[in-house]
């Protein structure tokens, strides 16, 4: 799941439901989902799949509509041949199966909630119902204790996987997530776009002028006053050191990267089907960079170990009561004299849920676990 969980999992309010079609309710304590886990049996219900496809759905509804439309969830936006509703259902069911492991598996971290916690979401789920309307919230298949065991799945999964994360940190070296910055100059001698678009060849002279352009930046005295000069574009570039493959950057780059000192300029590189590259090494430890790798190489733990739980289960969906989900009505934001009132309810939600967690879990690090509970945004995911 690449998504902020504490955060996202706050719920937002939505005033208003545009009812298009009409869909019948649908049995919230009908089996979604079975799950054999070693010896014992699980299940999720259908009101929390439903809930949370819809509560899904609403939110790509509140930014999506206006660019593709009302039938936007039965067309195919990624060209796989599956529709948005169908892509947006089996994400949630993803989803629903790492939070079902996560929970499952927070006693190996020595992970429960706490009472804080415990009110925060059940503030959260009271002030998510009182803030919608009725027509939302009947859509929706949202009742207070579904939203409430909605978050609580959220809460464990952002809670194990940091434990997670801070278990797999000891077996990163400063080595393996050790990046070296360079920024770099190219001289493109693949062609130039016409007026109409059409990409023609260079021609020999105009190859010789690029070339000519990369050799005065590799010499000049000032990298960066050269570069304006010669009205070029700097990029940069971040690589693991000593890395020995690299699927983005070209290995000769890398290899005249490898060569440099902090603030070094490399000699013309001339790469095939490319042009001239004149680099500068910039830094030869970039500790935000570096970081960042060090995070995604926690990530990377998680997920194989995220892996390896859903091998050991048997997760059952059973498609015909899958099925009566559907994304017949389409949601809103609140009108613009209601928006002071909801961004209100958005922000005290939020702050609930983000700073009991955070505090909680705190306390859960330095007495069983000395996990680090900060998890933001891909970003994502799910």
């Amino acid at each position: 799941m690449k998504k902020a969980y504490v955060k996202s999992a706050c719920i937002a309010a939505l005033s208003a439901a545009v009812l298009f079609t009409g869909c019948g309710k649908l049995d919230p304590n009908e089996t979604l989902v079975t799950i054999k886990n070693g010896d014992k049996t699980d299940t999720i219900s259908l009101g929390l799949g439903n809930f949370a496809a819809r509560y899904q759905q609403s939110m790509y509804d509140q930014y999506l509509l206006s660019y593709y439309g009302e039938g936007m969830w039965k067309q195919d936006m990624s060209g796989s041949g599956s529709t948005l509703q169908d892509e947006t259902k089996d994400g949630v069911l993803s989803d629903l199966e790492e939070q079902y492991l996560a929970k499952a598996h927070a006693e190996d971290y020595s992970i429960t909630l706490t009472d804080d916690q415990k009110k925060a979401i059940e503030d959260a789920a009271k002030k998510f119902i009182s803030d919608n309307e009725k027509d939302s919230l009947e859509q929706m298949g949202a009742t207070e204790d579904t939203v409430k065991e909605y978050l609580e799945y959220r809460t464990y999964y952002t809670l194990v996987a940091d434990a997670a994360k801070k278990e797999a940190d000891k077996d990163i070296t400063e080595d393996d997530c050790w990046m070296r910055t360079f920024s770099y100059v190219l001289f493109d001698t693949t062609g130039k776009t016409d007026e109409d678009g059409n990409v023609e060849p260079l021609s020999d002279d105009e190859k010789l002028e690029k070339k000519a352009n990369a050799k005065a930046l590799a010499e000049a005295e000032d990298f960066d006053a050269e570069v304006e000069a010669l009205e070029a574009t700097k990029d940069s570039y971040s690589y693991l050191k000593g890395e020995e493959e690299d699927s983005t950057m070209d290995r000769e780059i890398i290899k005249a990267a490898e060569s440099l000192k902090e603030g070094e300029v490399s000699a013309v590189i001339e790469v095939q089907d490319a042009g001239y590259y004149v680099i500068k090494l910039e830094k030869d430890h970039d500790t935000e960079a570096s970081d960042n790798k060090r995070s995604s190489l926690q990530t990377e733990a998680f997920n194989t170990l995220m892996d390896s739980w859903k091998e050991a289960i048997e997760w059952t969906v059973d498609d015909k009561v899958w099925d009566k989900v559907q994304f017949t009505t389409l949601f809103k934001a609140p009108e613009k004299e209601e928006e002071s009132t909801k961004e209100t309810t958005e922000d005290t939600a939020e702050d609930t849920v983000e700073e009991t967690t955070e505090d909680t879990t705190e306390e859960t690090s330095e007495e069983n676990t000395e996990e680090n509970t900060e998890e933001t945004e891909d970003s994502e995911s799910n």
